[in-house]
Order: structure tokens, then C-alpha cells, then sequence
């Protein structure tokens, strides 16, 4: 179950997820500062400058509750990447995106209980300087081949489906 922090807004992630991240692009740090900066909202970026990310096909979100209350939020209007904030409370829910992508980044603050556990860090050569990072998981600078391998699984899975 996905709840924002007032629990107004809920969600339900069905099934496995493709993958559970933590991601140090530029875009994740910037988009992390300026959720921060909402009014009543909470950090969504660790200590070490990464956004932790729990990635499920767009197929298995679903808006149970409090749809009314999410607003897309972009780092720039050409952006096709919005992040999703439940402005009821100010709490970072999840990334959708104006293309076709299939995936659905959400913010692993707001899983209630257990979260599934982290499996990568990824783009860590974006992280900030002088921050040290974790290593829990295994650690990639860009986006490892693995990860990829995730995506495309989850794509053909959906085609699949139909």
C-alpha cells in the first residue's frame, strides 16, 4: 500500500515490481529540492543526495482513494517527466511521464510497512560532491545494463498481457 502522509491519497502496487533504485541524477536531486520546498512537505532525498525509487509497470498503479488531491509538478514545461505530489500534505507519491514510457517511479517514502528492498544505486557519478554512499547494493554510475534488462522484461510482460 502507497499513502501519502496524511492519508488521504492512496495507492496500491499490484504484484512485483520491476525494481527499487536509488537514483542520483541531476533531475532527481532538483526535483527532490523543489518537493522539499512545497509547503507541509516532507524530504524525499537520502542523506547521501539520492531519491529512492520503487519502479512498477504503469498496469499495476492504481488510484484507490484521493485522486483529486495529486498534482503533476515539472522541473521544466518541456519536461515530459512530471513528479506527482499529493497536495493535501505535500508528500512526493510518484513520477509519471507525458511520453510512452511504462514505468512508474514511486517514491519509497510512501509505501506503508516493508517496502521491497533496494536492489541498485544508479547514476551515482551525479551524486553530490563529498557525499559518501552506501554500499549496501551495488553502486552503477550510469544506468547498468541490468536495470535496462528490468525495463525491457516489464515492457514485454505488459505487450504480452494483451
Amino acid at each position: 500500500m502507497v499513502r501519502c502522509s496524511c492519508g488521504r491519497v492512496e495507492l496500491a502496487a499490484l504484484g512485483a515490481p520491476i525494481t527499487s533504485v536509488v537514483c542520483y541524477c541531476d533531475d532527481c536531486q532538483e526535483g527532490s529540492r523543489r518537493i522539499a520546498a512545497l509547503p507541509g512537505a516532507q524530504a524525499v532525498r537520502e542523506p547521501d543526495g539520492g531519491t529512492s525509487y520503487v519502479l512498477y509497470r504503469k498496469d499495476r498503479l492504481q488510484t484507490l482513494r484521493g485522486a483529486e488531491f495529486l498534482k503533476r509538478n515539472k522541473l521544466d514545461e518541456k519536461s515530459a517527466t512530471n513528479r506527482v505530489v499529493a497536495t493535501c500534505c505535500g508528500s512526493a507519491m510518484f513520477m509519471s511521464f507525458d511520453d510512452s514510457k511504462h514505468w512508474v517511479p514511486v517514491y519509497r517514502a510512501r509505501f506503508q510497512g516493508d517496502a521491497p528492498p533496494l536492489e541498485m544505486r544508479i547514476q551515482t557519478k551525479f551524486r553530490p560532491a563529498g557525499s559518501a554512499i552506501p554500499d549496501d547494493v551495488p553502486c552503477y554510475p550510469a544506468f547498468p545494463f541490468g536495470f535496462i534488462g528490468k525495463l525491457l522484461a516489464a515492457r514485454v510482460a505488459m505487450l504480452l498481457r494483451r
